[in-house]
Parts: C-alpha cells; sequence; structure tokens
C-alpha cells in the first residue's frame, strides 16, 4: 500500500522541485502552429498525468454501470432503464447561448450505403441539423438547405424535432425512433433535385454505452496534457474534462425510406454508432476535429476522434472498440496525427491508422471514395464539416468506415443571420387560483392560453389573438371569449342527479356494473342540457359581451363551439365529436348553445371516441364563443399534405359561404394544390373544381342550406391570390407552432379572418414495417447464424409485446447471468442488448448459434459440438464456417476457460439437486396477491418489485438445464467411444439413453388425460359427454361429484398453469380454459380403441446397456455411471421449467387483474389489449395520457396473427427470412419419397399421415394417426394418446416432443427437415422409429 502512496505523491513531488530548480524558457500558449509542440519534461509529464488521471478515474467511476441480474431490487436488474439513464437520455435544458444538447447517428453497411443524421439542438428555438444518406447506385438526399445546417424555428418543446427530422425515445439506452418526413435534395449524377422523402428507423443497442468523460484512455489523455503548459491543478483539471457531458453506443438502424417521386419503399439495415452530447460548445476555439467510424465484417466497430481545442487541448485523440465477444473497450495507444493527416491540403486518397485496444492491435488501412459531401456550421460560417464515405481493410478484413474532418473555415458567408419568429406556446407557468376559478376568460387574458383552463379550441384560439398583428398577411382573429372548464364544472356541481347519472355512465363504459353505453349517454346528454345555466355565469357572460361588443352585442351573430379537455391536441384531433351551434343571436341563444356543447360532450360517438382512446371518460369542456363572419368563402388549409406529411404540396379546400359545409364534407368543395420549396416559395401548382352545389349561409333562424347558381358551381371560390395569402399565412404559423398546422379561415368582403389554427396529426405514426420490427435483436453480422430450435417449442410462433418483455427479455438475462458464471471475466453482461442469445425477430424468438455454441470451443470441431447438435437440433449442425466465426470472435478455449468449465461440471453434478430442492421450496406456493389491489398503480409496483423472482427462477432453470446438458453430453461422448462416423445405430443408442425416464411432469399429461377419458367411458353420461357442446361438457366435467369430475379437477390443480405458449403471459392456460383439453377427452372417450393399453409399444429397457457391458466393460461402468444421471437431470430440467411456467403463471394473472383495473380507470378500452404494450409502456400508460400508446398497441395487435403465421427455417444465416410457401405437388404427389431424421424412440408403424402446424389444425387429429408438425410444446401433450407416432421438423433429442414420444412409447423422429411441406394430410406412410425416416406408401 506504501508503494501506492509514494507512487502517488512522490511523482508529482518530484516533478516540481525539479521544475523550480532548472530554469525553462518561456513557451507561450498559442505559437503559429495550432498544435503544442513536446516540451523538455515531455515524459516526466506523462507520467505525472496518469497518476493523476488514475486518482480521477477512481474519484470519478462509471455511473451507467448499476445492473446486477441477481439483485432484489427491480431497478437493477436489467429489465427497464433507470431513471439515470432516462435523464441523460432526454433533452437537457439549454442554460444560455453557448449551450448545446446533441444527439447523432452515424450508420453504414457492407454495400455502400451511408447514414449520418444529427440534431444538434441551439438556444432561442434554433438547431445544427443534418442528413445525408449515399446509396450505393450514387443517389444521395441531403436537407435542401445543405451545405448549411442552421435550422430556426423549430419545436419550442423540449424534444429532438428540426428541419423534418425527429428523434423519439422509446426506452433510454436501448431504443430510439429516427424519423424525417420532408423536403430533401436529391443528388444523382450530379443533377440536384428537390423532392419530398420519407425516413422510417428503429435503432437498437447492442453495446453498453461509453461514458466517454469517465472512461478515458489515461495513456493517450496523459500524452495529450504532457503537451501543454501546465501552471497549476486548476489547469489539469480543465484539460482532463472535455467540455461536452454524455456518452456513445453502438447499435443497429432498421427501417425504410422513400422517395415519393419514385414511388418505392426500400429497407435499409445500418450498423452504426449513436452520440448523445450536452454542455457548453467550444466552436470559438475549435481549430480542427476529425471523427472516424468503422464497422468491419467480421463484428468489430471501432470510432477515432482527434481533436484540437486551443482552450483545453490542442491534440487529443480518444475512441473506443466493440469486440465480436461482446466487450466495449477503450482504445489506449492511437498513432493518428491532426497536423499530418490532411492539415495543409486535402486528406489523402489512401492512409492507415494503427491502434490497439486490450492487448490486441488493429491496423486500419482506410481508401476514401470519390465523393465527398460538405457541412458549414454556425451563422456566420465557422467550420466546415466535410464527410468522406471510405472502404476499410481491418487486419485483413473488409468494412466501411465514415470519415468526418471539421475545420476552421475562412471564407465568407452568403447567409445572413437568422432569427426564430415568436413562439405560440402555452405559458410556462401554472395557471393561478384566481385564474382557475375564473368562469370567462377573453381571449386577450394570458390565462386563456391554457388549455386545461378553457380547451385545446379556446387556448389555440387565444394564442392566435396575442400573436395576429406579427402575421406577415394582413388577417383578423374574430373577437370573443371562452366560458371555461370551471363553469361547466360549477355548473354541475352539487348536482346529485348528474352525479348518479355520470356515475352510472361511467361504471357501464368501464365494465364495473352491465348496461348499455349507449342509453346511458343518451340520458346525460339530456339531462345536462335541461340544467339551467348557472346565475353567476350568465352575469359573467353578459359583462364579456358587453366589454367586447357594447351595445352591438345582441345585433351580432356568434359562433358557440366545444372546446373539451383534450381536443385539438398533438396526438388526438377530436374532431367532430362534439357540436359547434353557428348563427346564434341574442343571449337567450347563447345560452341555448352553451347547454348544447356541454351536452355534446355526454354524446354516444364523444363518449365512446374518449373510452377507445383511453381518454377521460368525462373530461370537463370550455366552450368558445366568437364573433362570426359572414364569409363568402371559407375553408381549411393544411400545411402538409395529411396523408404522406409532404411540406412541399399544402392542400387547401374551400366553398361558397360558412366554412361548415368543407368541415361537414356536405359539399364537394373546391381544391387547390398549393406548391412550396424549401425556400419558401409558393404558387398554386393546381386547381380542381369541386361540384359546390350548396352553401351553408347565417339565416335569422341560425344558418340555412342554399343552392349554389351554375355559374358560381363552375367557377373556383377563390383566386389564387388570395389562396397564396391563406398559404403565407400558413407558413408563419407553422413556424410560430414550431409543427405542422390544419388552419380554418374565413374570407369576408376580401379580408382574411382566421377561425382556428390545430396541429396535423398521425403524421408520425408507426408505419407497419416499424410495428413489425420495433422489438427485433440487434444482428452483429451478416454472417451471424440464428435457429429455431428449441424456441421453436419454447416459443412457437409469435409472442405478444408484453411478453417479449417480460418473459423472453428475463430468459435472455437469465442466459447472460448462466454465461457470467461460467465464463467469468470472459464474458460480460450487457442488459441494454436484450436478445443477445435469445433473438427477437418479426415478435418470434430464435437462438444465437455463435454466441450460444460456439463460444467454448477448441482448435477443431470436437465430439462436445456434435452432441450438443444431437441434444438441441436432433442432427448435425455445426460446421467449419460456424467454427471459424466462434474462434475469430472468441478465441481457442484457454486453460482459464477450461478450468471455469470444468468447476462448473462439477459444482452442477455435485449441487443440482439442491437447486431443484431450493426452487421447490420457494416457488411451489409463489403467488402475488393481485386481487387485493385496488389501484393499478400500487399493482403495477407490486409486480415491479416481485419480477427479480422471475429471474431467479429462470436463472435456476437455466441452471438444472445445463447441468443436464452436461451429463447428457458425458454419455453422448462415452457413446461415441472415439468414433467419428454418427450412424443411424449410434443415434439409436442416443436416444436409449434416454427412454425409460418416468416421474417427467410434462409426460404426466396424456396419461392422466387417458385415466379421464377411461373414468368418462366407464360412466353413464359417456355417450351425452361426446355429443355434447365443449361448453356443456366443459361445465359437466368441472361440477361432476363422481370420478371423472375428481380426476379432471386433480389434473387442474396439477397442470393448469400449462398451456399452448405457456411462456407468453398473453395465452390462455388449461385453468383459465379448459375447452381446449376437453375437445380432446371428447375425441379420446369416441375412440375407445386410443384407451387400449395394449395399444401402445412397450417402453424400452436398459438391455443394450449391459450388451454394451459384455464388449466394453470400462464402457458399461462409466455409462451406468452417468445415464442415471442423465434421466435424473432430464426429470429435474422438467421440474423447474414446471415451477418456472407456474411463476409466470401468477405474473398472467396479475397482469390481468391489471388490466381490469386499467378498464375500470378508462386507461384501456379492453383487457385484451394489456397484452400488446410492454411492461414499461405500462406504467407510462398509468401515469400520462396513453392515446399515441393505445393507437399502437390495437396496431400491433392487428399485426400479430399475420407474425404469428410466419414460419422461419431451422437455420438462418444472417437476418432471419421467413419461409415462402414452395411445395411442389410433384413431389406431394409421389409415392416412395424417404425423409430422414434423427430417432428417438424405436419402432415402426404404419398409418395415415396428419400434417398440422398448429393446435387449431390438431383438432383434426383422429385415432391411430402419425402427428407431422414443426414442433410441439406441452399443449400439445393431450393429443399423444390419440397418436401412433409422431414426426418433428425442428428440436433435438431432449426437445418436448422427444421426451413425452419416449414415455409413451411413441415411434419418433426429429430434425425432419421439410416433412411439413412434403407431405399432406392423408398420405399414408411409414415410420421407422429405429433407422429414423418416414417413407410415403400412399399418397391423397
Amino acid at each position: 500500500m506504501i508503494e501506492w502512496w509514494l507512487l502517488l505523491f512522490g511523482g508529482p513531488i518530484l516533478a516540481l522541485i525539479i521544475r523550480s530548480l532548472v530554469k525553462v524558457p518561456y513557451r507561450p500558449k498559442l505559437l503559429h502552429t495550432p498544435y503544442a509542440r513536446p516540451g523538455p519534461w515531455h515524459y516526466l509529464k506523462i507520467i505525472s498525468g496518469r497518476i493523476w488521471l488514475a486518482w480521477k478515474l477512481v474519484r470519478h467511476p462509471r455511473v451507467l454501470n448499476v445492473y446486477d441480474t441477481t439483485s432484489k431490487k427491480y431497478e437493477k436488474v436489467g429489465l427497464v432503464a433507470t431513471e439515470l439513464e432516462k435523464v441523460w437520455e432526454l433533452p437537457h435544458e439549454l442554460k444560455n447561448r453557448e449551450s448545446v444538447d446533441g444527439l447523432f447517428f452515424i450508420g453504414t453497411d457492407g454495400t455502400d450505403t451511408c447514414l449520418k443524421i444529427s440534431i444538434e439542438r441551439l438556444a432561442n428555438r434554433q438547431a445544427q441539423v443534418s442528413l445525408l444518406l449515399a446509396l450505393p447506385n450514387g443517389i444521395t438526399y441531403q436537407l435542401p438547405g445543405s451545405p448549411d445546417t442552421l435550422i430556426s424555428n423549430t419545436d419550442g418543446k423540449e424534444c429532438f424535432n428540426a428541419g423534418g427530422i425527429k428523434f423519439q425515445l422509446i426506452e433510454a439506452m436501448r431504443k430510439w425512433r429516427i424519423l424525417f418526413n420532408g423536403l430533401a435534395k436529391r443528388t444523382c449524377n450530379g443533377e440536384e433535385t428537390e423532392v419530398h422523402f420519407r425516413m422510417n428507423i428503429v435503432w437498437t443497442a447492442f453495446s453498453r454505452p461509453y461514458e466517454f468523460k469517465r472512461e478515458f484512455s489515461r495513456k493517450l489523455l496523459a500524452q495529450g496534457m504532457a503537451r501543454e503548459l501546465w501552471r497549476g491543478r486548476q489547469e489539469w483539471s480543465q484539460m482532463s474534462e472535455p467540455s461536452l457531458n454524455g456518452m456513445d453506443q453502438w447499435g443497429a438502424m432498421v427501417g425504410t425510406y422513400q422517395d415519393s417521386s419514385l414511388n418505392v419503399e426500400k429497407e435499409i439495415y445500418l450498423r452504426s454508432l449513436r452520440q448523445r452530447r450536452w454542455g457548453q460548445r467550444n466552436s470559438s476555439t475549435l481549430h480542427r476535429k476529425l471523427d472516424i467510424v468503422g464497422a468491419c465484417e467480421d463484428g468489430n466497430y471501432f470510432y477515432l476522434s482527434a481533436t484540437s481545442d486551443s482552450s483545453r487541448l490542442t491534440h487529443e485523440v480518444w475512441g473506443h472498440l466493440y469486440h465480436p465477444n461482446g466487450f466495449l473497450y477503450k482504445i489506449n495507444a492511437c498513432n493518428l496525427d491532426l497536423e499530418r493527416l490532411g492539415e495543409h491540403g486535402p486528406v489523402p486518397n489512401h492512409f492507415s491508422i494503427r491502434f490497439a485496444a486490450k492487448r490486441r492491435n488493429y491496423h486500419a488501412i482506410i481508401h476514401l471514395m470519390p465523393s465527398q459531401y460538405e457541412n458549414y456550421i454556425g451563422r456566420p460560417w465557422l467550420h466546415r464539416s466535410t464527410t468522406y464515405p471510405c472502404h476499410l481493410t481491418l487486419n485483413s478484413r473488409q468494412g466501411r468506415v465514415v470519415f468526418v474532418a471539421t475545420n476552421v473555415f475562412h471564407g465568407d458567408c452568403p447567409l445572413e443571420a437568422e432569427v426564430s419568429v415568436p413562439y405560440l406556446s402555452a405559458p410556462r407557468r401554472q395557471p393561478s387560483s384566481a385564474e382557475v376559478e375564473k368562469l370567462v376568460l377573453l381571449f386577450n387574458e394570458e390565462a386563456c392560453r391554457f388549455d386545461g383552463l378553457v380547451g385545446g379550441k379556446g387556448s389555440s384560439l387565444a394564442l392566435l389573438s396575442s400573436d395576429i398583428k406579427k402575421v406577415p398577411v394582413e388577417c383578423k382573429v374574430p373577437a370573443g371569449f371562452c366560458v371555461t372548464v370551471n363553469a361547466w364544472k360549477a355548473q354541475l356541481k352539487n348536482n346529485e342527479q348528474v352525479a348518479a347519472v355520470f356515475k352510472q355512465l361511467e361504471d357501464v363504459a368501464t365494465g364495473v356494473v352491465e348496461g348499455k353505453l349507449e342509453d346511458c349517454c343518451a340520458q346525460a346528454e339530456k339531462l345536462v342540457s335541461s340544467v339551467p345555466v348557472d346565475s353567476l355565469l350568465q352575469d359573467c357572460i353578459r359583462e364579456a359581451l358587453q366589454e367586447l361588443f357594447g351595445d352591438e352585442a345582441d345585433q351580432k351573430r356568434f359562433a358557440v363551439r366545444s372546446s373539451a379537455v383534450g381536443e385539438d391536441g398533438d396526438v388526438l384531433s377530436s374532431a367532430g365529436q362534439n357540436i359547434t351551434v353557428l348563427g346564434c343571436q341574442g343571449f337567450d341563444s347563447i345560452k341555448e348553445g352553451l347547454q348544447k356543447c356541454w351536452a355534446s360532450l355526454l354524446s354516444y360517438q364523444s363518449v365512446e371516441y374518449r373510452r377507445q382512446h383511453g381518454e377521460p371518460l368525462i373530461p370537463g369542456m370550455g366552450v368558445v364563443i366568437q364573433e362570426m363572419v359572414d364569409a363568402e368563402a371559407a375553408g381549411v388549409l393544411f400545411t402538409v399534405n395529411p396523408n404522406d406529411g409532404d411540406p412541399g404540396k399544402m392542400i387547401l379546400t374551400a366553398n361558397y359561404g360558412l366554412g361548415e359545409s368543407v368541415v361537414s364534407a356536405s359539399a364537394d368543395p373546391d381544391t387547390f394544390y398549393i406548391k412550396r420549396t424549401s425556400a419558401g416559395e409558393l404558387s398554386v401548382s393546381s386547381r380542381i373544381i369541386g361540384s359546390k352545389q350548396s352553401k351553408i349561409i347565417l339565416s335569422d333562424k341560425g344558418t340555412r342550406e342554399e343552392k349554389i347558381t351554375e355559374e358560381d358551381a363552375v367557377a373556383l371560390c377563390l383566386p389564387d391570390d388570395k389562396v397564396l395569402e391563406i398559404g403565407q399565412l400558413g407558413v408563419y404559423l407553422e413556424k410560430a407552432f414550431g409543427g405542422p398546422r390544419d388552419l380554418e379561415f374565413a374570407v369576408s368582403r376580401g379580408a382574411l379572418y382566421l377561425l382556428q389554427a390545430r396541429p396535423v396529426t398521425a403524421l408520425d405514426a408507426w408505419t407497419d414495417f416499424e410495428l413489425r420490427h420495433e422489438f427485433d435483436s440487434p444482428i452483429l453480422t451478416d454472417s451471424d447464424y440464428f435457429t429455431k430450435a428449441n424456441t421453436g417449442e419454447v416459443f412457437p410462433g409469435a409472442t405478444s409485446p408484453l411478453g417479449l418483455s417480460v418473459t423472453a427479455s428475463s430468459l435472455d438475462l437469465s442466459f447472460q447471468f448462466v454465461m457470467k458464471e461460467q465464463f467469468g471475466k470472459h464474458f460480460e453482461v450487457n442488459p441494454w442488448c436484450i436478445g443477445r442469445f435469445n433473438l427477437f425477430h418479426l415478435n418470434q424468438v430464435f437462438i444465437n448459434v455463435i454466441d450460444t455454441f460456439q463460444r467454448d470451443i477448441e482448435e477443431e470441431i470436437t465430439a462436445h459440438h456434435r452432441s450438443v447438435d444431437m441434444a438441441i437440433f436432433g442432427h448435425l449442425v455445426s460446421n467449419s464456417t460456424m467454427h471459424q466465426i466462434g474462434k475469430q470472435r472468441f478465441g481457442v478455449a484457454g486453460w482459464g476457460v477450461k478450468y471455469l468449465r470444468f468447476r462448473h461440471m462439477f459444482m452442477d453434478m455435485c449441487f443440482n439437486n439442491r437447486r431443484v430442492k431450493r426452487a421447490v421450496r420457494k416457488f411451489s406456493d409463489y403467488a402475488i396477491p393481485s386481487e387485493k389491489y385496488i389501484d393499478s398503480q400500487k399493482l403495477y409496483d407490486e409486480i415491479c418489485s416481485q419480477l427479480p423472482l422471475l429471474l431467479e427462477i429462470s436463472n435456476i432453470h437455466l441452471q438444472v438445464s445445463r447441468a443436464g446438458t452436461i451429463t447428457q453430453l458425458i454419455s453422448f461422448i462415452i457413446l461415441l467411444d472415439g468414433r467419428n462416423e454418427w450412424t443411424p445405430e449410434l443415434y439409436g443408442e442416443m436416444a436409449q439413453l434416454l427412454s425409460s425416464i418416468s416421474n417427467i411432469e410434462s409426460a404426466d399429461v396424456p396419461v392422466a388425460l387417458k385415466q379421464i377419458a377411461q373414468a368418462i367411458l366407464k360412466s353413464e353420461d359417456a355417450k351425452e359427454f361426446c355429443e355434447h357442446s365443449l361448453e356443456i361438457a366443459s361445465v359437466w366435467l368441472e361440477t361432476d361429484p363422481g370420478l371423472p369430475g375428481g380426476l379432471f379437477r386433480s389434473f387442474i390443480a396439477r397442470h393448469g398453469h400449462r398451456g399452448i405458449k405457456e411462456f407468453d403471459v398473453a395465452t390462455e392456460t388449461w385453468g383459465m380454459n379448459s375447452r381446449p383439453l376437453v375437445s380432446v377427452l371428447q375425441s379420446m372417450v369416441a375412440n375407445p380403441a386410443s384407451l387400449d393399453a395394449t395399444s401402445q409399444p412397450a417402453k424400452s429397457n436398459d438391455d443394450w446397456l449391459k450388451s454394451i457391458g459384455q464388449s466394453k466393460p470400462g464402457k458399461y461402468r462409466a455409462l451406468k455411471f452417468f445415464v442415471p444421471r442423465s434421466r435424473n437431470a432430464v426429470i429435474a430440467r422438467e421440474k423447474t421449467k414446471s415451477l418456472l411456467i407456474r411463476t409466470i403463471h401468477v405474473f398472467r394473472m396479475a397482469y390481468r387483474r391489471l388490466a381490469h383495473l386499467l378498464v375500470r380507470d378508462g386507461k384501456i378500452p379492453d383487457t385484451n389489449l394489456i397484452f400488446f404494450f410492454t411492461h414499461s409502456e405500462l406504467q407510462e400508460l398509468i401515469l400520462s395520457n396513453g392515446v399515441a400508446l393505445i393507437n399502437k398497441a390495437n396496431r400491433r395487435r392487428k399485426l400479430y396473427p399475420e407474425l404469428d403465421a410466419l414460419v422461419f427455417p431451422e437455420i438462418s444465416l444472417g437476418i432471419p427470412k421467413p419461409l415462402e410457401n414452395s411445395s411442389s405437388e410433384e413431389v406431394w404427389g409421389a409415392d416412395g419419397i424417404q425423409l430422414t431424421g434423427t430417432p428417438v424412440f424405436k419402432g415402426t408403424v404404419r398409418a395415415t399421415a396428419r400434417v398440422a402446424l398448429n393446435l387449431e389444425e390438431a383438432k383434426q387429429i383422429q385415432n391411430g394417426d402419425i402427428l407431422i408438425t414443426r414442433s410441439t410444446d406441452i399443449g400439445w401433450s393431450p393429443y399423444f394418446p390419440l397418436l401412433s407416432g409422431v414426426v418433428t421438423e425442428l428440436g433435438g433429442l431432449i426437445s418436448h416432443g422427444a421426451v413425452v414420444a419416449r414415455e409413451y412409447g411413441l415411434p419418433a423422429i426429429v430434425g425432419c427437415n421439410k416433412v411439413t411441406q412434403i407431405f399432406r394430410s392423408g398420405d399414408v406412410v411409414i415410420l421407422d422409429g429405429s433407422k429414423g425416416t418416414i417413407t410415403r406408401v400412399d399418397a391423397t
């Protein structure tokens, strides 16, 4: 310890003493060159700097590395992001003019596709924005203003939204959504064209975040510090502390882009670097900066940065490398020299860089491609940033590089400084108590801008009125005021009849009591309209009319317009849900219109609309009372095309008279298309004359419909100059609000009146492609292999979003825990990348073959890997390509890995039973008392607190499964006895090894069902049972006091938590819905031959083992020791699996209870929808407005059957692609076709084939059929008593189908590729379980 203190303090003290004794010439900080030179004390300063930085790293460690998969705390297990991660990811406050807050994505692939997209937020609603998409065919897309990057009039909210680009946080440090929808400059063969361009991308992390302020290389930073003048500790701290904070993270982009002029949507898949930055910018002192983002085909990804900043370091180099073994290393040595690489001339076309990370040396040879792309930063331009797409050779492996060089710009900027227009938004403060209590607010009062006080429409009109003088075109907002939401509350306060009716309406709408919602709404609507308007409110309305209009108030016409809370919002428009009363004249008419507006909030269409979107059923309503304009023409303007968001095509629709005919679609209006360029130039591109058969005008009784003359009908209702004037108004309001607008306007005597401006909704709606791929795990390289073996039976078909975020994610984290336990320091747990081993793709679950099975390998493929293949796949899969990738990624297992391997083999064999017993004690009676909860937030918190237990049982199950796999592998290796050839006889011996296993829980299902069927057959009600409907038969079994009912209830008690897709919380188990079981029992009772015990083959015995002992006693003794342990391990695995499924069922019931509470609270429209949210989304749904989430969940539910029907090959190279229905009629119809798989149980049977790809098709199974399917799970177990044989495409010797077939004595083969495509139901086939073949003898 004393040596450490001497090193820590002795070095700097000695340096200071020598520095004070030796006279060193003074060197000015700024020399003729911008780069400081190493001085006479350079190496001593390096040593001192490294000591200083070592102390700093100890004092300031990483702050994001807080996860522990074994923790009892929900926040630390890694299933969801921490609060600190959310704080880092969300936009940061811009405290002054020098503050910046940015997000950058740079991605590339192996085919010269390159994407660079970023937003750097600045003060005063400005941002530095860039977009570059370069395609292999030479076409590029950039922002129309490029090379300039400054964008003004950005969205004033705290978000990343500027210049048509939006970055939406999905889950902190894990997933982002990247959107672009706007005009772009397309360059093709040197020709530039302005087009509408759309891009929808989901970015998903595959590395942990790299905290560059806390993970710097001491060596590289000390070298940079040693170049500079040192004047004390304060300067040391300044040199070692970057002005920006943030993190880097590697991930994958998947999405689509579309050029509207080509009308073709294309997919894109890029590996990319994401950079998050915030702090104080250094633009005035930055001389030069180089950024190199490299992606290699073997899964190595690196980032290098070199910066020259006179305020800190004139030559700083740092970087990081993501290795395909899963580790993110800091680069600790690099020869990148800023002064030599393009400082005094162009960047050379070819250059190389050497760097080192974690004792590995890398040599990057970079070849610049012909194209380069420039951007200018600042206004006036301060820096020029040049992007070079490049080819890369990294240690002889090919890849791509995006090279960005930023230099000081010394030229002239042709653009003038920009200032954003005044931002129109509600005050940032909270309304005062006096403002909240007001019954009426005039448009010009600041409190009227709070939508919570006057509703969406009222607050929008107040904002428009406040800014109308600054609009570049002459227009007016008709005068008016708002009756507040508080007036609505005061009107109905203390009215017991209204309260009772409202309570009944809410109870019926949320399912608390039965009733017809439409009738409840009609009753409430009638009651509210009949309640007299409060006298105090009447006085307030009279005062407002008198203040605004004086004695003319009685002669003027008014529009009384509904303005509900939540109406006209960014997500939900509520268009047409509540009424507007036009042409009100006199106080009594206004009062009557007010009552109608209030009552319309209770109309069935309005209430049901809010219920479907998770909005409060009775949110309260403000009412706008506004002077009417006797319009000659009126209409609506969309500042972007509402169908696709194209800002270059503004759409205006108008008709003669009032705008009601346009809004209500009662007439076919004129349509004008306004072309808008990125420079803001407007022109009318086309006009469509509507039929305009009628118009709505003011009348003595309000309004009336009047026919239009033929002359007017064939003419346009607005001239082009007025259309362009309205277009200019729309452009200004788009800038003022920071986003596209939907305007209502009127024209009277040539004057333009602005009646409303609301956001254009649904522009950011998720595309079907995004929804299909939003849960996809990132794929590291195109050479990775993925399989549906094993997961095809554990997670068959698609899994619900809630199932993916809870059970599938828990299993993946548990897999990482087991790997960490087995490999120690050679493995790093990465909770930021869920799906690392269990890959998620198109809502289906795969296994990553390389990372899972090629991690612990020898120089050559060994019997160990062949045995794993047999256990998991049922046939040999590992090949030289996979093995070579494994060696490159993880290396050949060293002594450390081997020691850990054998240590865990010993520990697993010794303590496996202890694990199982501990799991049985803890989880046999595990429960969450969800029924006692009546508050959705408290129940959600309880579920969260219990999730670490789900991880714990998952960990135990995987540990037990590992122990079972080890004993089986040892037994397989003993059986091999040095043989290299895998023969059918060897497969048969392996199958025999796992036969004669009793007490397997999943195999008990068909046996127990057979007993129930026999009891029913012996009862007097057997015939009626078969003839009854499923509902009646189920009730009979559940209530029968005799032996059949008792056996059935006992079965449900033991196995009621199980069923098809039992790992998915969305599934209904047998205990929740017993009809699938009853259907099978009816088939069994109707076919008594299936219950004949003699019809089943006798189980195998261990004579084969004794025969081995006669010839090879050593092998016999080894097998005699390991075979019982292998069989016991299968039993233990099935036991812990059942406990895991039971625990999942506890969470399933808790989520179902939560769904009922959310429906009761009006948060979701129906209970089934809960399974189409993720776990973290449910928290957001409970705490805030969930309109967007509900819309997304509904669309996920619609897409789910399509995803569930997808079928994938057993092995996929690169991104898994679904199989297409390519079966051939010629192959189908041919006799004598024979396929081979792996034998599971001996025996030969000739019978009819029944091809069933799902349980719905399995209902067609007849007694004695041979089942042919993709894979089975426990949900298929009830059908086994009816079968005479089983054939599966997926699965190995320890798969569910193999285990149950052996237990039930059925000839079976697994791993029979394409059997479901070649054979048809009705074919007569011969299944040989000894040879592993199935042969068609008579085609249908």
